[in-house]
């Protein structure tokens, strides 16, 4: 797409009075940044600033940018200054850009990317859709989101088929889980339902090798991946995955309510329809875009959150990820009543990881970071027992680590 986004904004029918021009904005971000990214400058894009709690907790849902907040509150007005399905088709040219980009990030091929609402909703499109029958096995994991779960139990319940989940107690090595993938599978099993990043640990699972293994037996795989789109680079065909579902409102900071679903194109007329599509769209990956009236504007307020995703170094992001989780993990290594379930090595962990202490469940020290210390946190729970979540953000601050550290070591004391 050689037409360049400012252009292409100028020559659609999105270029009203009414729409927020974020690029002038974008164009101040990009002057104020540096070579060596200033990071306050960055954490000033965020509204988080002027919330009176602490927020680590981007795994749940991330934060937009003020510039994609004010870009999207823009389109909301325009919609509703016109007829909806008037504005809506005035946006199909942007709508087609924004799946051109995001095919880009993962280099997935043209027609295998459709928009959807969220990972829930595109891996019930894919699990629901698989043809999969009586008898079948699905191979799942205590690890996996327990919506996706739900599903599968859901079709269990409808079709008979049968479903073996794996107890997986992470962290593990990359070797120890492939070998537990590789070794629980039968003759029976049609498909494994992995994980890309886990939700709870922010563990990063050997998706590849696995795809490998199960490619090798005609057996396919589906990847939730609602932790690893805008947190890592990967490139879906080298991932290998048949079927892959994400959220953008996490890790590339779009408005929520925003996700995608990729099925590779020769897997396309193998999904049974959306229960809504057109019969004529079985082999088009628009066939999952007919859900009725939705939130339009949503849907066209991604391209705000790229252009702001693209305008921060893909390698300046990770590195400063890395370095924040790096750092709140360090300063509490030695705490013997603090126990980490996430190895902290890039190649296992992004920005989430997942601690536990003695005596404590998470709900509890959820409570009490909140009221004591201002904090917002995740609990969760796994094998290990209970504990919290910590999501390191761009909008993240050394200060905001510090008052978590200073915390934990009050409560151990």
């Amino acid at each position: 797409m050689s037409i360049s986004r400012r252009k292409f904004i100028l020559r659609s029918a999105i270029a009203s009075p009414m729409i927020y021009n974020f690029h002038q904005q974008l164009d101040l971000l990009k002057s104020q940044l540096g070579e060596e990214i200033n990071w306050d400058v960055v954490r000033a894009q965020f509204p988080i600033i002027n919330w009176d709690k602490i927020h680590f907790n981007s795994g749940s849902a991330g934060v937009m940018p003020i510039m994609v907040q004010e870009y999207l509150t823009s389109l909301i007005a325009y919609m509703n200054a016109r007829a909806p399905y008037e504005a809506w088709n005035d946006w199909q040219k942007i709508k087609k850009e924004n799946i051109y980009r995001l095919s880009s990030m993962i280099n997935a091929p043209e027609g295998s990317i459709e928009i959807v609402r969220n990972t829930t909703e595109a891996l019930n499109m894919i699990i629901y859709g698989l043809k999969v029958d009586k008898g079948d096995e699905v191979i799942i994991s205590s690890n996996d989101y327990p919506f996706a779960i739900n599903a599968w139990k859901n079709r269990q319940e409808r079709d008979e088929i049968e479903i073996k989940k794996l107890d997986i107690t992470l962290p593990l090595e990359d070797e120890e889980v492939i070998k537990i993938y590789e070794q629980n599978i039968s003759p029976k099993t049609k498909v494994i339902h992995i994980t890309h990043i886990t939700h709870r640990e922010g563990h990063i699972m050997p998706i590849q090798k696995i795809c490998e293994i199960a490619h090798a037996r005609g057996i396919q795989v589906v990847v939730d991946g609602a932790h690893s789109f805008g947190l890592m680079k990967f490139d879906i065909q080298e991932l290998s995955a048949d079927y892959y579902a994400t959220s953008l409102h996490k890790w590339l900071n779009a408005p929520h309510g925003t996700g995608l679903i990729f099925v590779q194109p020769q897997h396309i007329g193998q999904l049974y329809n959306h229960p809504s599509s057109y019969l004529k769209a079985s082999d088009s990956i628009s066939k999952f875009e007919h859900i009725g009236t939705r939130a339009f504007h949503q849907e066209i307020g991604i391209s705000a959150a790229l252009d702001f995703y693209d305008s921060i170094p893909y390698t300046a992001k990770v590195k400063r990820l890395q370095e924040l989780k790096e750092y709140w993990i360090g300063s509490l290594q030695n705490n013997s009543k603090v126990n980490f379930h996430t190895f902290v090595e890039p190649r296992y962990s992004a920005a989430i990881a997942t601690f536990s202490i003695e005596g404590y469940s998470g709900g509890q020290l959820v409570k009490i970071l909140d009221r004591d210390y201002d904090i917002h946190i995740k609990s969760v729970s796994g094998p290990w027992g209970s504990g919290l979540r910590m999501s390191v953000n761009l909008f993240t601050s050394i200060s905001e680590l510090d008052t978590l550290v200073r915390a934990i070591k009050t409560i151990t004391a």
